[in-house]
């Protein structure tokens, strides 16, 4: 059997098209401009520096200046009925980079949802994820790290296994916001240190104040590149009516103070 054949048989066992897997291929390079910091805030006025596949219309991702956290703008997100990418309900953008492990990595984003963001009562939607980075054939995993939306509860959620599966050993409810509020951002920052081996450590702020802190097996030992980050909306569920959700001021750096969501950060070297 040539290698050509393997490869056709494994992304077949895979649940994956041939499309995700040479994107998969293309991300395993990591981020193209190879820098362990970066900042993506919009204020360019497009998605310059995202990966924007998982955008299924012209209104997945909107890069406005109505509703803004910092600076003079944000980027809109919207999902209707029908807008199916990647098995799934979805408008989202991915930061390149592929987390390395054992090392600590800030990440910072501010998140908006408007006072009608009112999804089916059961249907989860995925605001923000940390996703695990399959190789050529492989299966992917439940995120490793993720802030889901469900009836009215931000859930901050999580999965381990040896082996990626969408049916994981261990998940995780790391903390549950109740009665969150709408009409205001909310900004959050992670320090993540990924780890394949070992215990995983995660720290997270809300407003720059403890939301909570995590040490244990986190993500999946058989892949070899850490995960990457996405933000958006993504339904778990069908929906009748469009949701959607802002997020501004992304960044990943080695420190608080360099993704603070509070803060406008440079866009010099996008």
């Amino acid at each position: 059997m040539s290698a050509t054949e393997t490869d056709a048989g494994r992304i077949a066992a895979s649940g994956r098209t041939l499309e995700e897997h040479l994107e998969i291929a293309s991300s395993l390079q990591t981020d193209p401009k190879g820098s362990s910091a970066i900042t993506l805030d919009f204020e360019s006025g497009d998605l310059t520096g995202w990966s924007i596949r998982r955008l299924a219309r012209s209104y997945s991702a909107v890069v406005q200046d109505e509703i803004v956290r910092v600076g003079t703008k944000a980027c809109r997100f919207e999902i209707r009925a029908g807008d199916k990418v990647s098995q799934g309900l979805r408008a989202e953008l991915r930061d390149w980079y592929n987390a390395p492990f054992d090392v600590d990595i800030w990440y910072g984003f501010s998140t908006y949802l408007p006072k009608d963001f009112h999804p089916p009562r059961g249907v989860g939607v995925v605001l923000a994820q940390w996703h695990d980075q399959a190789e050529l054939g492989d299966p992917s995993g439940k995120p490793p790290l993720a802030i889901r939306y469900l009836d009215g509860a931000l859930h901050f959620t999580g999965a381990f296994s040896e082996i990626a599966s969408h049916e994981p050993d261990k998940r995780y409810e790391f903390h549950v916001m109740r009665d969150v509020a709408h009409d205001r951002w909310l900004d959050f920052a992670f320090r993540i240190r990924w780890s394949r081996l070992a215990e995983t450590s995660v720290e997270a702020l809300l407003d720059g104040a403890p939301l909570f802190r995590f040490d244990g097996p986190l993500g999946y030992r058989n892949q070899v590149k850490g995960p990457y980050f996405k933000l958006g909306v993504y339904a778990s569920g069908e929906i009748s009516d469009p949701l959607v959700v802002y997020h501004d001021n992304y960044s990943r750096a080695d420190s608080f103070g360099a993704v603070d969501p509070s803060v406008l950060h440079t866009t010099q070297g996008l």
